[in-house]
């Protein structure tokens, strides 16, 4: 009797483990679809928002050309005054650097 006991025993002690081994495989697939479908899921958003960014600085860049155009010509304008403003002083501020730099 204590030896059906302990076959009984024994029989459900291998049941369990191959429940447990059933079970941990079921689960390592599971994990292993999931990561298969989180790694698309990142790729498409990924290439969605290369997409997305792409599209906005084609549209900022056809629609900011003639704005850029225009602070160009600006800055341009800008930067020959001043060169013009300062050219008939130009000689002088050379001598005081020179002075400066001779220790005159």
């Amino acid at each position: 009797m204590a030896s059906e006991q302990v076959n009984k025993i024994l029989e459900a002690e291998q049941k369990a483990q191959e429940i447990d081994k059933e079970a941990r495989a079921k689960a390592d697939s599971i994990m292993i679809e999931a990561q298969k479908r989180a790694q698309s899921a990142y790729q498409t958003a990924l290439a969605d928002a290369r997409k997305q960014i792409a599209d906005l600085y084609d549209k900022h860049k056809a629609s900011g050309s003639d704005e850029d155009n225009a602070v160009n010509e600006a800055d341009i304008a800008a930067a020959k005054k001043l060169r013009d403003d300062s050219s008939p002083r130009r000689e002088e501020a050379v001598k005081a650097v020179m002075d400066i730099l001779t220790g005159r």
